[in-house]
């Protein structure tokens, strides 16, 4: 197997970059259904996509990198292990994950996902080489058990061809990017998310056992902690949490729809929510010096090994490391503490309002069927104005999130490397947006959006909820552009101007 970031020179192969699948644990073939968690039901599609990808370079006497941009597998929005839990929590949530339990995750994922591992295993045989990078959700592909998990799942599909066997070694795993000097940096970009970056990104030397439970539950983003311990306990209706605003929205969503659930959820929740919360705010220093120590040795080594020293260092220092599982404790209490104030302070506003009111009405020089019913009118304009500030609540809309904090990122990679192309997933949002390079030429961001339904209930855009979207890079030259199954080719991606900010009056 390949090393990890070895330093890639400039080819001539095209380059195919995909990300955000969150497969989970697929199939279930006891049942013959999906497990309740499963977001990923496309695998015929995957495999038609990858055969498309073969013929067409076929045709062209031509090769390609096929780049799995992060999230493709999920082990945070994944239904809980129960016959391998050893507490409540680890029955509800599932265990830590770590690698030791993290490969037997994996395997379950690629059990449940056979097209997919096959669709692989083609790309392969045809030559091609096959690159996964660690995202968010599945940052346990920096592991080495991990990765022999999915080697090992792939060269089984490769053993049914003797000829074929050696094609393996046309898979390459990527802690962080893939890059080629002067054509194109690609990462997962979640290190540019305030709510989905890791203090330490790199651990894949990490095997002390404390220091894989502190990083598992510690140096978590606000983003996994949320989807692991709220969001899947809505089962099939939950959603991925791709940004940190989509949380308030989603609970909006909730309290209009399914209050009852969600209702429940929080109820059933809160006592193992405590007992989480209350061992994450352990103190584990030497656990995290460790952490800190792998991440530092890792970059060291990825910095010389690539040739790009400083500059690598200078990319590092962009992420946005504000909010872990470790300060989610010090985040819940803030909320909890301001929105109890802010509703005993509408209520004790209320109450006076109303009080001040009632002694009006009462010092009224007035007959008594009068004072009633001004009394009456009083109560019924005091619930009118709290009808009407709970639906304001629910019902506002915040500002749509743009995924900004990506694309100032990659404007400063372009600026340090001088590359033409960056491309990131994370945000479920297809994105092209132009940058300026060195000397006034132009380089552009891409984002590849996501593969599974995104949620958007308070826009209306004129496209599908799913669209197969990729990055095709030819030369120095790229296209954003979706996979259609149905007409067995590529097919522009539907992308909207975006209107300019108004303006105040």
């Amino acid at each position: 197997m390949a090393a990890d970031q070895t330093p890639e020179h400039k080819s001539d192969a095209d380059i195919i970059v995909v990300s955000d699948l969150h497969m989970g644990r697929g199939t279930n073939f006891e049942t013959g259904r999906y497990h309740n968690l499963e977001a990923f039901f496309y695998d015929e599609d995957f495999a038609s996509f990858c055969r498309y990808l073969c013929d067409d370079a076929r045709a062209r006497s031509s090769r390609f990198t096929l780049v799995l941009n992060g999230d493709v597998f999920d082990l945070v929005r994944i239904d809980p292990d129960v016959e391998a839990a050893d507490s409540e929590i680890e029955r509800r949530y599932g265990a830590a994950s770590t690698p030791e339990n993290a490969p037997r995750v994996m395997r379950q994922i690629l059990e449940g996902h056979p097209l997919f591992v096959g669709a692989l295993a083609q790309v392969l045989a045809q030559g091609h080489v096959v690159v996964i990078l660690a995202g968010n959700h599945d940052i346990e592909t920096q592991w080495p058990p991990v990765r022999e998990v999915i080697r090992d799942a792939i060269a089984e599909a490769l053993e049914k061809n003797a000829a074929q066997r050696n094609a393996i070694d046309g898979l390459r795993f990527r802690s962080w990017f893939h890059y080629e000097a002067g054509r194109v940096w690609i990462e997962h970009g979640c290190q540019y998310d305030p709510a989905n970056s890791f203090h330490y990104l790199l651990r894949g030397n990490l095997t002390d056992v404390n220091s894989a439970v502190y990083a598992a539950e510690h140096d978590m983003p606000l983003g996994n902690f949320f989807q692991r311990y709220l969001y899947n306990g809505f089962g099939h209706i939950t959603f991925i949490v791709p940004d940190a605003s989509a949380n308030a929205r989603y609970v909006r969503w909730f309290l209009l729809n399914e209050p009852r659930l969600l209702t429940r959820v929080l109820i059933s929740h809160l006592p193992f929510a405590a007992q989480v919360l209350r061992r994450i705010s352990k103190s584990a220093d030497p656990a995290r010096q460790q952490l800190e120590a792998a991440h530092k040795q890792a970059i060291e080594r990825i910095a010389e090994s690539t040739g790009l020293g400083d500059d690598l260092y200078k990319i590092d220092g962009l992420k946005e490391a504000r909010g872990d599982a470790s300060q989610a404790v010090r985040t819940v209490g803030r909320q909890l503490l301001k929105t109890t104030a802010i509703g005993l302070a509408a209520v004790l506003t209320a109450v006076v309002l109303w009080f001040v009111g009632f002694l009006a009405i009462g010092e009224l020089q007035t007959g008594y069927g009068m004072r009633a019913l001004l009394f009456i009118t009083l109560n019924v304009v005091m619930l009118a104005i709290a009808a009407v500030v709970v639906m304001w609540s629910l019902l506002r809309g915040g500002r749509p999130w743009r995924g900004r904090p990506l694309v100032r990122a990659a404007q400063r990679i372009v600026d340090i490397l001088d590359v033409p192309i960056v491309a990131f997933g994370h945000t479920h949002v297809e994105n092209v947006v132009a940058l300026n390079r060195k000397g006034g030429e132009r380089a552009w961001y891409f984002n590849t959006g996501t593969w599974i339904a995104v949620f958007r209930h308070d826009e209306l855009v004129p496209r599908e909820r799913v669209q197969y979207t990729f990055l095709r890079v030819r030369g120095s030259e790229a296209e954003l552009v979706q996979w259609s199954p149905g007409r067995g080719q590529p097919f522009k991606v539907i992308l909207l101007d975006e209107p300019p900010p108004l303006e105040p009056n």
